[in-house]
């Protein structure tokens, strides 16, 4: 069974960042190229997105393997919950403010609201207030200040370089879109018909889907032609493979595994992971990527022990604002670093 789950969501993981971008009167493929660089290199932008967890189901035995128990026990929680988040970004001087909000629902709705500001070398992260959970007031609403560098250091890898990772995303973009098929996966829906914001204007919509009729060529797409590529590109990246605390040994291994299983990966592939839905469509305005929304459901079987990985979300993204100046808050002058935080919740000597 860990086999299929590893596989699968290798699978999804490559699928998402074809579907991530997407993004005139260019052919789909030309279209979503240009919006996805143009958006990237934009000097600003505000964002609202929305994000929901509609079924999750993890087999038992695979969710209390070691670190798994935790993050199933996490993401179980997110189920049926809605994230929102509203972002407003600018390239230089680096900086992005936002605010995330998760609503959990239930007879005891639960509400958590985290404003967050990020420049260069710092994170700046307020302490929400968490129902049933009191802290002292010394705490609560205070902004914990966050050294990225130090941060990257004890965790062994590379300070964050954002351009680098803006970078490497749309090389990997432009090695996945080249490999799907245009009369295959992409089609140009009218807007009306798209399922956009109302009174949502665009000059041009995409819309990219994998379903059951090609599902097939998406596998032998993937593991032939996109992912090996996509591992020589990564190679070629050891800076922002550190940044990811990826060893280029490993990545070398994967590729040759990959090489030498790729039979049976194809076999498990295509007989033990089914697509039920995975669609994505994307807004173009004025050359940018201006909306996109996806919908994906999946589920990986093994059939040995009859136990099922299944997993379906959504989300939506709105950019606006593009290239204006944007307006920020104060950094917070009376922000607390990590290390005035766990003093603060330190036992007095002696207790």
């Amino acid at each position: 069974m860990k086999k299929v789950q590893k596989i699968a969501v290798l699978l999804l993981a490559v699928i998402l960042v074809v579907i991530a971008g997407c993004s005139s009167g260019k052919p789909p493929k030309a279209a979503l190229q240009s919006a996805m660089t143009k958006i990237s290199e934009a000097d600003s932008y505000a964002l609202k997105m929305s994000f929901g967890l509609d079924e999750l189901e993890i087999p038992q035995d695979a969710a209390i393997e070691g670190d798994m128990a935790a993050t199933a026990a996490i993401v179980g929680m997110l189920k049926d919950a809605a994230i929102t988040v509203d972002a407003v970004y600018q390239k230089n001087p680096m900086r992005t403010d936002m605010n995330m909000q998760i609503v959990i629902p239930g007879d005891m709705e639960m509400k958590l609201t985290v404003p967050m500001i990020m420049t260069e070398e710092t994170l700046y992260v307020k302490v929400p207030q968490i129902p049933m959970l009191p802290l002292p007031e010394t705490i609560t609403g205070k902004f914990i200040k966050i050294d990225l560098k130090e941060l990257a250091e004890q965790q062994g890898a590379a300070e964050i370089d954002v351009e680098a990772q803006q970078k490497l995303g749309k090389e990997l973009g432009e090695v996945l879109l080249k490999n799907f098929d245009e009369k295959t996966y992409f089609s140009q829906p009218k807007a009306e018909d798209a399922g956009l914001p109302a009174d949502y204007k665009a000059d041009q919509v995409v819309a990219f889907e994998i379903n059951e009729s090609n599902y097939p060529q998406t596998v032998d797409t993937i593991v032939n032609k996109a992912l090996p590529e996509v591992l020589d590109v990564l190679l070629k990246n050891e800076a922002t493979l550190k940044t990811l605390t990826l060893e280029k040994a490993d990545i070398e291994k994967f590729k040759t595994d990959l090489e030498a299983n790729k039979a049976e990966i194809l076999d498990t592939l295509k007989n033990n992971v089914k697509i039920n839905t995975l669609k994505a469509t994307a807004a173009i305005s004025d050359g940018y990527l201006s909306y996109q929304a996806g919908k994906l459901n999946f589920e990986a079987s093994d059939e040995a022990s009859g136990q099922k990985v299944k997993l379906g979300m959504h989300f939506d993204v709105i950019y606006s604002d593009i290239n204006k100046k944007p307006t920020f808050e104060e950094i917070p002058a009376d922000a607390i670093t990590l290390d005035e935080l766990t003093q603060m919740f330190q036992l007095p000597t002696g207790l």
